[in-house]
């Protein structure tokens, strides 16, 4: 995953990438990410309710640095994403204190999910969410991005 980038970034990342593909594609809202971590049951963690910290990448392994995606596949939510709990820190659209998604929010504190290789089984939990204001930079806060469904007609 990419680290140390700004909300800013990665929004003008999911912007170029999309006027290059033709398809919409941006940060997910943060009711997207979590409902991508928990599924529908509300589970506590992606794989279920029981902690594991042999399925993410948080303080308890030790590691102290970003692994690659796929190196926890037992860690899987139930739409099998993956690295939804642990690794970096992922910005979401939504603006903390609102709850919108509003791009035109200067400097304002938008919602991260999912914690990190620095956090703690606690901060990892699925429906743990915190903040970051959008100018911050460190090694432990990344992205993942979200594409709008391709309908075809037949």
């Amino acid at each position: 995953p990419r680290e140390r980038v700004t909300w800013y970034a990665a929004v003008a990342f999911t912007r170029w990438l999309s006027a290059k593909t033709s398809v919409s594609i941006t940060l997910p809202t943060e009711q997207q990410w979590q409902r991508a971590a928990q599924g529908d049951d509300g589970r506590g963690y992606p794989w279920g309710n029981e902690w594991d910290a042999r399925k993410c990448n948080t303080a308890e392994i030790k590691i102290g640095k970003t692994t690659p995606v796929t190196q926890y596949p037992q860690g899987a939510s139930p739409y099998g994403v993956l690295d939804m709990s642990g690794n970096v820190w992922e910005w979401c659209l939504t603006d903390w204190k609102t709850g919108e998604v509003d791009l035109s929010g200067i400097n304002a504190r938008r919602v991260v999910r999912g914690g990190s290789w620095f956090s703690h089984q606690d901060l990892a939990r699925a429906a743990f969410r915190y903040y970051f204001n959008p100018f911050d930079r460190f090694a432990r806060i990344g992205f993942r991005v979200c594409a709008s469904p391709i309908f075809l007609n037949h």
